[in-house]
């Protein structure tokens, strides 16, 4: 089909993925050949239906056109069984034409596409199909051939409904963004579609409105789900200032927003965008029984043909009684019948589509079915620390006093030192303090990096790092210098308070180990990867207490992006196979370089969708584990899906070529065998915690 369609005129390329039911066409907009294309698809029996196309939406596609498949399997269902109640009753002549309305009716839409095959040059099973129920007519087989075919299109029925399942995750995405948007345009407010909504726009939602575009909330309070996006079932409480995404539900609460992108380009688009890349992308195990199929189809049909002929003209050439010519026809007919691999073709495509899926709807963005296939050779993982492995934000985590006043006095001092500053050390400061009454101050002045000096009621202060405020007053004293030192041992970074004469207090803060870190960690173990290394720009007294903390096996400290690059492709060396995790900005080179590269939050990060292999979408560590369990049972079950299919065409074809196997036979090893390959694949589509393989 994808090669007919190909040859109209205007047609650049077209791909079709029948495990994800897309055909995904490439053409040239001045010829517009899409209304021919359909006419090549619907004339194979299928109905379609336009997805992100500019173009206006075909007519939608009719009753018929919808219900063809049903209608005529169910008509060649009845006179099947009419033709055998005849048969009972010993009328012969009635149950043919029973069987011959059977085949027509279940024959139509194989015999067409069988047709559009062989304009393409290619062989598949509804070629092979029609030439055994011809072959069955010839030889009087009519019961075995309306057989054949009905039990043929039950089986690519119960296929295709549960392919639909795979299918879904998509639709479901896309269902998501709201038709129209309510704007404000000066004094009014107008509804219009989200495709007309401009950057910088204002948007209401109101209390239960799905959010329309992604977006910057600039009044109101509410709890906004974002399950659909991040996979994270807890609403995020969303105030001014925090993002929003398009797609996700306004709980409670009227918000207002600013519009960051439009509807092409927002969160939710990119996220179906890229999953149906990934969708349609060949696993290695598949790109490999593709190039099995193109040369075990032919080899069987030259198989076929010989059994045919071969054995009655040799049998009667040396005089021996090897069977009938009908005999060895029909042993063809069966060879015809279990020649066509689409077990096979589809064990790998179907188990990668769900578990595609499955990963997310857990808030998992997986860029293509080679990184689940590679999920279970992973033996060692990078992680970035900032935002990683910690919340990326700086956090009071001590105050020790060392003068008269205690700890409350040196916070209270700090934070007024530090309330004009915007370096991030100086707000958390000012957080940790709350709402303390800043003191009046004199005589500001703030070196940039280093600290603040500045005086307040008569008194000099100095604020900053050790090495800054021993600069400015002179040799720190040993008590000083002990306290610093074990802040730091305990992975803090140390602002020094200190008066004209002496230090007076120290504040340490840190960056905080995000909660589930420690799971992640514990379970990544627990799997068999034992080498977990965090690679950071951080100091060595920092890192090496964020590892202890965590229980990690390794670290490198103060890297630079070359140093990640580098010190991934020692971990390769070391162990083959290596993960990365990190942001997807600064570790752009490392997530590259890594044979899979895993982004933190990439919603709302167009960087971190473009690097990353794959993304967690909910910024959830505790997904990663996960992932590499999905990426083992996904190849466990490709595996079961292979071997199972080629185990019972094997013993098929060897049953067939000594006379033992039968047409309903053949069709149970090719259509019967596709069914549980997919319903095993399906397997995928639920939580799993199996070991990762």
């Amino acid at each position: 089909m994808a090669k007919s369609a190909e040859r109209i005129d205007g047609v650049l390329s077209c791909d079709i993925s029948f495990a994800t039911g897309l055909m995904l066409v490439e053409y040239d907009t001045s010829k517009d050949p899409l209304d021919r294309v359909e006419s090549v698809v619907r004339s194979s029996g299928l109905a379609i239906e336009r997805l992100h196309t500019r173009a206006e939406k075909g007519k939608p596609a009719s009753w018929w056109q919808l219900h063809r498949q049903s209608v005529t399997l169910l008509v060649a269902l009845l006179m099947l069984l009419v033709g055998w109640a005849l048969q009972v009753r010993d009328l012969a002549d009635g149950a043919i034409i029973a069987w011959a309305v059977a085949i027509a009716a279940g024959g139509i839409i194989p015999a067409r596409r069988a047709a559009i095959a062989l304009r393409s040059r290619s062989l598949d099973m509804n070629v092979l199909m029609t030439m055994a129920v011809i072959g069955a007519m010839i030889i009087g087989e009519w019961s075995e051939g309306a057989t054949v075919l009905v039990l043929f299109g039950v089986g690519n029925w119960l296929e295709a409904r549960a392919l639909v399942r795979t299918r879904r995750s998509i639709r479901e995405l896309m269902a998501l963004a709201p038709p129209v948007a309510l704007v404000r345009r000066g004094e009014a407010t107008v509804t219009v579609a989200p495709s007309d909504v401009r950057i910088g726009d204002t948007v209401i939602i109101r209390p239960g409105e799905r959010i329309p575009l992604d977006g910057i909330v600039i009044s109101g309070v509410s709890a906004v789900d974002e399950s659909p996006i991040t996979g994270e079932s807890v609403p995020a409480d969303k105030v001014e200032g925090d993002q929003v995404f398009t797609g996700t539900l306004n709980a409670h609460g009227l918000l207002e927003i600013e519009v960051t992108s439009v509807a092409d380009d927002s969160t939710l688009s990119r996220l179906i965008r890229l999953v149906e890349e990934a969708q349609g992308q060949r696993a290695p195990l598949q790109r490999l029984v593709d190039r099995f199929t193109r040369s075990y189809t032919p080899a069987v049909i030259l198989l076929a043909a010989g059994v045919s002929v071969l054995p009655p003209l040799v049998g009667a050439y040396f005089g021996q009684d090897w069977g009938g010519l009908s005999d060895w026809f029909y042993r063809g007919l069966v060879l015809l019948v279990v020649g066509c691999p689409c077990a096979l073709v589809i064990s790998t495509p179907v188990a990668v589509v769900s578990a595609i899926t499955r990963a997310t709807r857990d808030g998992v963005l997986v860029k293509g079915g080679a990184f689940l296939e590679a999920a279970p050779k992973v033996r060692a993982i990078a992680f970035d620390k900032t935002g990683t492995l910690t919340v990326g934000r700086p956090e009071v985590a001590d105050v020790v006093s060392l003068g008269n006043g205690g700890a409350e006095d040196v916070l209270e001092i700090a934070a007024t030192l530090e309330a004009g500053s915007t370096h991030p050390l100086a707000q958390a400061v000012t957080r940790a303090a709350g709402s303390v009454r800043p003191r009046h101050l004199e005589r500001f002045s703030e070196v940039a990096g280093k600290g603040i000096r500045a005086e307040s009621d008569g008194v000099r202060y100095h604020i900053g790092s050790a090495a800054f405020v021993e600069s400015e007053i002179g040799r720190l004293a040993d008590e000083a210098v002990y306290e610093i030192e074990r802040l730091e041992d305990a992975g803090r970074t140390v602002l020094v308070l200190a008066n004209a004469e002496r230090v007076i207090g120290l504040i340490g803060l840190a960056d905080a180990i995000r909660p589930e870190a420690r799971r992640t960690i514990a379970s990544l173990k627990s799997m068999g990867i034992t080498e977990l290394v965090m690679l950071t720009g951080d100091n060595e007294r920092t890192a090496a207490a964020v590892a202890r903390d965590l229980g990690l096996s390794d670290y490198r400290a103060r890297q630079l992006p070359e140093d990640k690059l580098e010190s991934v492709r020692a971990l390769s060396a070391k162990h083959g196979s290596v993960a990365m995790v990190g942001d997807g900005i600064n570790d752009a080179a490392a997530l590259a370089l890594a044979d899979i590269g895993v982004s933190m939050g990439a919603a709302g990060s167009d960087t971190a969708l473009e690097t990353a292999d794959v993304a967690l979408l909910g910024d959830d560590l505790e997904a990663l584990p996960a992932f590499l369990s999905l990426g083992g049972r996904t190849v466990a079950i490709i595996r079961q899906n292979v071997f199972f299919s080629i185990a019972v065409k094997l013993l098929v074809l060897v049953l067939a070529v000594f006379g033992y196997a039968t047409l309903w036979m053949a069709v149970f090893a090719d259509t019967g065998v596709s069914l549980l390959v997919v319903l095993n694949s399906l397997r995928l589509l639920r939580r799993g915690s199996e070991p990762r393989g």
